[in-house]
């Protein structure tokens, strides 16, 4: 159930790489700039079309290069399954998945769900509403199957909706009155499916997770759906605003959702540390829901393990990872720097050397 082959070509500072990695535990290890993040990305990249480093696909393509190609196996029970991805500086994506070309980058977000902790992930809890809903929306997508279709329908309508506020018309409101119907319908759809999986989330991580440090015992979340009352009179009574603004200020796609130790939002209460540990749970909390509810290994990189964490947190997270299921991607400078997290785990390591960017096992 996991990624078995990565191969990668011009692909950022990487000519060519081509390993096997395990199914349990991979380490890579490397000095900064030899490349070894940039391997995560590229398997965030497989799955996603995208990278979580850059906005800018064209920085993913090694120097006087025209493509970066990158192309993986995963096995799914007895069954391996071939994809790859290619970007062109001329912004063409080219998907394909078994052999066969495919349009849609969900496809390959179902076949590799992926999470991402990387020293920038901090912004989960500092970042604005975005982030968070990024996060809610990634377990929302696998585990609740309704969602995707429902989430793309309401951006389409929202859009519409966007143009007609931006364009005012003399029969706005006759207008309006279409596109709202659809807005409504879709939203509440929306909104149910992120409360079903919030309601799961929540039962998994206090049920699962909880025991692994006191700082978990009195975390709450708290969900705001992005309007509150009757939508369809929030969205005439803001109307005014809104033509003004010339966008939709209320509905899903405002979204947020805090987390709260003992009522106190949980950026002012904890320390660094510890909302790295409860950034780690959070993760490992929706990889496990993944994998039980879809019965499918999930990916979990992490770029750069050690920082900032004390020994004490090291070995909470070790307990953490321990528990967790996915299979594992991860950075560091030396072994030697994660030892104490990975020892104790007592699940299969396997080493990889990035130098230059180039790799070899250790």
């Amino acid at each position: 159930m996991s990624l078995t082959h990565l191969s990668l070509n011009n692909f950022r500072n990487i000519e060519a790489i081509t390993f096997s990695p395990c199914e349990a535990i991979n380490v890579i290890f490397g000095e900064n700039g030899s490349g070894k993040t940039s391997l995560l990305e590229a398997i965030y990249f497989l799955s996603s079309g995208k990278s979580f480093r850059t906005n800018l696909s064209k920085l993913l393509i090694r120097h006087e290069s025209e493509k970066c190609l990158v192309h993986g196996k995963k096995q799914l029970n007895s069954l391996s399954i071939p994809v790859g991805i290619s970007k062109s500086r001329l912004g063409e994506t080219v998907l394909k998945i078994q052999g066969q070309s495919s349009r849609r980058i969900s496809e390959l977000a179902m076949i590799l769900p992926i999470q991402v902790i990387t020293p920038e992930s901090y912004e989960l809890f500092f970042g604005g509403p975005k982030e968070r809903r990024k996060f809610l929306d990634l377990g929302v997508f696998h585990v609740e199957h309704a969602f995707f279709s429902a989430w793309k329908t309401f951006n389409q309508v929202l859009k519409q909706r966007n143009a007609l506020l931006k364009a005012r018309p003399a029969n706005l409101s006759q207008q309006l009155a279409y596109w709202d119907a659809q807005f409504v319908s879709l939203a509440e759809q929306i909104n149910t499916h992120r409360e079903a999986y919030i309601s799961r989330f929540q039962e998994h991580f206090f049920d699962k997770i909880g025991d692994i440090s006191p700082i978990f015992k009195g975390l709450e979340i708290r969900f705001q759906p992005g309007w509150k009352g009757e939508l369809k009179e929030v969205l005439a009574a803001q109307l005014e605003r809104d033509v003004k603004l010339g966008y939709t200020s209320k509905g899903p796609h405002k979204a947020d959702f805090n987390f709260y130790a003992d009522g106190h939002s949980a950026e002012n209460i904890l320390s660094r540390g510890q909302l790295k540990l409860l950034l780690y749970a959070l993760k490992v909390t929706q990889s496990e829901l993944i994998d039980l509810e879809c019965n499918k290994q999930s990916i979990l990189l992490i770029d750069d393990l050690p920082s900032e964490l004390s020994e004490e947190t090291k070995l909470s997270v070790s307990h953490l990872l321990a528990r967790c299921r996915s299979q594992l991607f991860i950075t560091a400078i030396t072994p030697e720097s994660i030892a104490a997290v990975v020892e104790p785990m007592e699940r299969e390591v396997k080493m990889f050397h990035v130098k230059h960017g180039s790799l070899t096992t250790k």
